[in-house]
């Protein structure tokens, strides 16, 4: 019996996980306009998670929170400060 190999650099977008992405893209897209980052700097933040060690599997393993809703929020914050120069 063969493990079955995870993805441990992967986005949640990049997961065959349709109903977890669908979810948190939900999550994402009820945030209200005031609470949520621009395009710009939420594809930021995703590239600097993508390259992250503690990227696994769509989420966090500093802080647990799934990437995707995380960056996308203007209250969201990196535990590491990755995103610290990053601003609106």
């Amino acid at each position: 019996m063969v493990a079955a190999k995870h993805c441990k650099k992967c986005l949640l977008a990049e997961l065959d996980n349709e109903k977890l992405l669908a979810d948190v893209r939900q999550a994402v897209d009820r945030l209200s306009e005031r609470d949520r980052v621009s395009e710009d700097i939420y594809s930021k933040r995703l590239a600097v998670c993508k390259e992250c060690d503690y990227l696994s599997e769509g989420t966090c393993n500093a802080c647990g929170c799934y990437v995707e809703l995380r960056a996308a929020m203007k209250m969201g914050k990196c535990p590491y400060s990755k995103w610290k120069g990053l601003k609106e």
